[in-house]
């Protein structure tokens, strides 16, 4: 038996599988379709993926799903956030980012109107990703907390001319302190699309799944040239 600290549902699915995270960290796809098996026909073993590189022993905090790449899913640990691709065959995320230090994380989120740029925020306030900006750290954080945040959510509504500008997008936050629920409007430039931003963090994650390959090949290979000395020495 495994507890679970999130699921995760696509809008409209019609398939009875869905992804969810446990509460040691691992990630994993379920299938309710699954039929009981055995004698007793009561045990079923409904978990068709498990994913555990990032198993903290801690539950996630946030599972989300990107709304401009439906194949593209984050979790949010304590310290750090991943983001994985479901249709790849592989243990481990396509991106894992540098750790929080001095607060942890408490939530996150991808941007529903920016394709690179992520909300994660933490005990102390909210550090934002923009992948179009940079990879290896936040680009911005924003200290309008203070109190730690346990839950947001966004609302954006879109420019009536239909130019593909959005007029105003708030963030509604909630803090763990006094139990307050707060409303911040979201600036501009990380509610308004660059140019081309979709390709270009399509790119980007796709440069990043050519590393994770490149990797795990060179591992093998150093694995195969030290045992090939280790046999020398013999």
């Amino acid at each position: 038996e495994v507890g679970l600290s999130r699921v995760l549902f696509q809008k409209s699915q019609e398939t009875p599988t869905f992804f969810a995270s446990s509460d040691e960290g691992d990630l994993f796809m379920i299938d309710w379709a699954v039929k009981p098996i055995g004698e007793d026909q009561k045990n079923a073993e409904f978990i068709r993926m498990t994913k555990d590189c990032e198993r903290n022993y801690r539950p996630v905090v946030a599972l989300e799903r990107s709304p401009f790449f439906e194949e593209l899913i984050m979790t949010v640990h304590d310290f750090h956030f991943a983001i994985w691709k479901t249709q790849l065959d592989q243990e481990t995320p396509i991106y894992r980012s540098a750790n929080t230090f001095e607060s942890h994380n408490t939530c996150g989120a991808f941007s529903p109107t920016r394709p690179g740029v992520i909300f994660i925020t933490k005990t102390n306030g909210i550090d934002v990703w923009d992948f179009v900006d940079q990879s290896n750290k936040p680009s911005l954080t924003l200290n309008i907390a203070t109190n730690p945040i346990t839950t947001f959510k966004f609302q954006h509504i879109p420019d009536p001319t239909g130019k593909g500008k959005h007029r105003t997008q708030y963030m509604a936050y909630g803090d763990k302190g006094e139990g307050t629920l707060y409303l911040y409007e979201v600036p501009n430039n990380l509610r308004n699309a660059q140019d081309n931003e979709v390709e270009t963090i399509k790119a980007f994650f796709d440069k990043e799944i050519e590393k994770c390959e490149f990797i795990r090949t060179r591992r093998v290979t150093m694995r195969e040239e030290w045992d090939t000395k280790e046999r020398q020495k013999m």
